[in-house]
């Protein structure tokens, strides 16, 4: 995975930055800060990885010829924008007992990625025109998702509006602001299908929540172009996935993504490849359930008896 591989040492150091400046922040929330800082560190073994976030500046790189401290400013600024709307959403979601913590350390977050846009782009820059543009997509997305979740790129992308303050950051500081409507294009396919890849990965709990889910919703509409009547029990939803083949079905929505990102004709390469993992990750999971599926048709019982077997031996306590 070289689109990450690559950028180890640059991240490095723009999460050793990220810790130094949330140090500075007062006490206790400096701690509380760090530690919610760790957990989002790609260097983390156990943390929850949001390449796009902080590589997307990085990945700029063909089309943006800037200096390399550029990009990792522009990183820094992007992992405060990751922080800061990652706390707005689990807040959003579910407020936790330490919710006015949380909220005030979502505030410094958010002073500190705007010192971090100040240093880089002046009062009249137009980055601060997308800024708002972002904002404003973002704050429409998570008050008036439709429950039903979409496939449309631009609409999957809305919530995650503010990742391209780095790729349009980095294309303003580089002279290139006519590539803006292409790249943003390009970086609302990818978010796209990073959002199909999470909503595949939550379907059960998004749907146990009566959150917006963009695989069930795609479900309920071919149930609803079959004049069925949803909404859909969990039931119908899994044999949708695990016996209709609704998952490969889902997968090529996100390869068409890439094809579209390929048609817009950017040197994108890291960008391209992250896409493309993404979207072989809902291919291979179509696959092996089309496997599991043929395989139980095909003399299954004692394929199925030997799943659970296996199953059972693994829950035997040691």
């Amino acid at each position: 995975m070289l689109w990450k591989t690559e950028f180890e040492t640059e991240l490095t150091q723009v999460f050793r930055d990220a810790e130094r400046l949330i140090d500075a922040f007062p006490a206790p929330l400096n701690a509380k800060g760090r530690a919610y800082l760790h957990a989002f560190n790609p260097l983390n073994p156990s943390a929850k990885k949001n390449h796009i976030c902080y590589l997307l500046p990085f990945w700029m790189r063909p089309v943006a010829d800037l200096e390399a401290e550029r990009y990792r400013q522009l990183s820094l600024a992007n992992v405060f924008v990751m922080l800061y709307f990652f706390i707005q959403d689990d807040l959003m979601d579910e407020a936790p007992a330490d919710w006015k913590e949380q909220l005030a350390l979502g505030n410094l977050f958010h002073l500190a990625m705007l010192d971090l846009y100040r240093a880089l782009f002046e009062h009249a820059s137009p980055f601060w025109r997308y800024y708002r543009d972002y904002v404003t997509a973002w704050s429409l997305a998570v008050a008036y998702e439709s429950p039903s979740g979409s496939l449309i790129p631009g609409e999957l992308a809305r919530k995650a509006a503010p990742v391209k303050l780095a790729s349009t950051g980095a294309l303003l500081l580089a002279g290139r602001a006519e590539l803006e409507p292409a790249v943003s294009e390009a970086v609302d396919l990818t978010l796209a299908t990073l959002q199909m890849a999470d909503d595949w990965s939550d379907w059960e709990e998004d749907f146990d929540r009566r959150n917006a889910n963009g695989l069930v919703g795609m479900i309920e509409a071919e149930h609803r172009a079959a004049g069925l009547r949803p909404p859909l029990g969990k039931h119908a939803i899994q044999a949708a996935i695990h016996v209709d083949g609704a998952l490969g079905r889902y997968a090529q929505a996100a390869k068409a993504n890439g094809d579209a990102l390929v048609g817009l004709g950017l040197p994108l390469r890291h960008l391209s490849a992250f896409h493309d993992y993404l979207a072989d990750g809902l291919s291979a999971s179509a696959e092996r359930l089309s496997d599991t599926k043929k395989r139980l048709l095909g003399g299954g019982f004692a394929y199925w008896l030997s799943q659970y077997q296996a199953e059972t031996a693994d829950n035997k306590p040691d």
